[in-house]
């Protein structure tokens, strides 16, 4: 305990003023010292080469003092001494290697100029990430993805392969988190959770929002962070948009230098360029407004669209969490409009990339979750990487029924809703989205007695385009 309480001790002198202080003074030492050595190196080009024996006999030749004579013979063994320093002190700096001297001016830079301090920081960061993105995909056999990230900017200029980006569509309480989290164990994945929570607890539907929202992704999707002001200062209210990345979040805060560098815009965009699959996930924005997104030859996009038994979905909107208090959030009318009107685009966006357009059922997913998986994973051409069939086993299998939880026995939740949901908050669920229930696959009930999955369920076959 003393012995860390010591290093504590250490850490805090050197990140303090005194650190400055001390590298001051040892440059003016060193600075010292090479003047005294020009100087003398000046007079001995100039002087006659005197033996320092010789010297001194002629200088004690009528010294009778015994004191005087031991103070010139200390004086002199001090000369040959300090002539001995300076040449060791020559050939050091002869052999002292410019990356170390590169080294130490970047240090004392740092010492006075924030700026600088700050982008020593940022490039030791950028550097540890890289190197544990590296460990992480050659400790699987992941040859490709590690050739991606060796070559990853800002760190090399060779060419790199195209990046993969996932984005995720649903809305609140969808499973997205779950399907969210399942992607980024993966540890070659850069994950952007939620970037348009400073819209607030509504749908971005049509207007100004609508092409305001689509621009944010856009820019944020091309690792492009610099303006984006209302997203960071999201970030610093809801936290979890940042450290969800939790490979960059690891380095990018210290107990030594504070978490400052994670809300940076340079620093975020060169993390976010060396991984070579992104994720995003979007609970916002309505389906129709990804298509820009798939027409972008330049950002290799897939698409997810998540969609979930909308009595499933009320339910835990109402039942689970308490901040579900805007219309746009409890009513079911809106909720199933937004559902087909999602269809509608889903089915035209299957038409013009079906290899680049994926819609889940989340009841099938908690159904038959590695399969299902799997599935997922091929289409978009991502590996199962065994992160993801660890989380997978430990949150599919165990039930901790928290608001923010993703840890469910997957299975029982298909049909959790209907022991939660009232008879009277049931009718007026299918009453309002009877419709397009039927058309994802989901069957109506008249009673929440005995309920069974195959009672609720059938088969999703999404109708043909026109």
């Amino acid at each position: 305990m003393e012995k860390r309480r010591l290093q504590q001790v250490g850490l805090a002198f050197l990140g303090s003023k005194w650190r400055r202080f001390l590298l001051l003074f040892l440059l003016f030492s060193v600075l010292l010292a090479a003047q005294l050595i020009t100087s003398y190196s000046k007079l001995a080009g100039t002087a006659a080469p005197v033996e320092a024996d010789d010297a001194g006999a002629d200088v004690l030749a009528g010294v009778e003092d015994v004191t005087v004579k031991k103070a010139f013979n200390i004086k002199t063994q001090q000369a040959q001494q300090g002539d001995s320093t300076r040449t060791r002190l020559l050939e050091a700096l002869t052999q002292l290697k410019t990356r170390d001297l590169q080294k130490a001016l970047k240090l004392y830079d740092a010492t006075w100029n924030p700026a600088a301090a700050q982008k020593l920081r940022m490039d030791q960061a950028l550097q540890s990430l890289k190197m544990t993105l590296l460990e992480e995909v050659s400790a699987h056999g992941y040859v490709d993805l590690m050739a991606a990230a060796h070559h990853a900017r800002p760190l090399s200029d060779t060419p790199r392969p195209e990046p993969l980006q996932v984005v995720i569509v649903t809305t609140w309480r969808s499973g997205s988190t779950f399907m969210e989290e399942l992607l980024n164990s993966h540890p070659a994945v850069f994950n952007q959770y939620e970037p348009l929570t400073f819209f607030g607890l509504r749908q971005i539907r049509n207007g100004q929002d609508s092409l305001k929202a689509q621009r944010v992704i856009h820019e944020l999707i091309s690792c492009k962070y610099d303006g984006q002001d209302e997203y960071l200062r999201s970030a610093h209210e809801v936290r979890e948009l940042l450290t969800r990345n939790k490979l960059v979040w690891k380095v990018c805060s210290s107990e030594d230098w504070g978490d400052a560098l994670c809300f940076n815009d340079s620093f975020l965009s060169q993390a976010c360029h060396l991984f070579p699959w992104r994720t995003m996930k979007l609970v916002r924005l309505r389906l129709r407004f990804v298509r820009a997104l798939l027409q972008d030859p330049e950002l290799n996009v897939r698409v997810v669209y998540l969609v979930r038994d909308p009595r499933g979905v009320i339910n835990s909107r109402t039942d689970t969490v308490k901040w579900c208090k805007t219309a746009d959030c409890n009513d079911p009318g809106l909720l199933c409009n937004d559902m087909d009107e999602d269809l509608r685009a889903a089915v035209d966006l299957q038409r013009d990339f079906p290899d680049r357009f994926y819609v889940l059922r989340y009841e099938d997913m908690s159904l038959n979750p590695v399969n299902k998986t799997r599935e997922l994973l091929s289409h978009l051409t991502l590996d199962f990487d065994p992160h993801m069939e660890e989380f997978l086993a430990s949150h599919t299998t165990k039930n901790y029924d928290k608001p923010w939880s993703t840890s469910r026995e997957s299975k029982k939740r298909v049909t959790y809703w209907a022991s939660k949901l009232k008879p009277d908050k049931l009718n007026d669920v299918q009453k309002a989205c009877g419709s397009v229930m039927a058309k994802f696959g989901y069957l109506t009930i008249n009673s929440t007695k005995n309920v069974t999955v195959d009672k609720i369920l059938g088969p999703l076959v999404l109708p043909s385009s026109p």
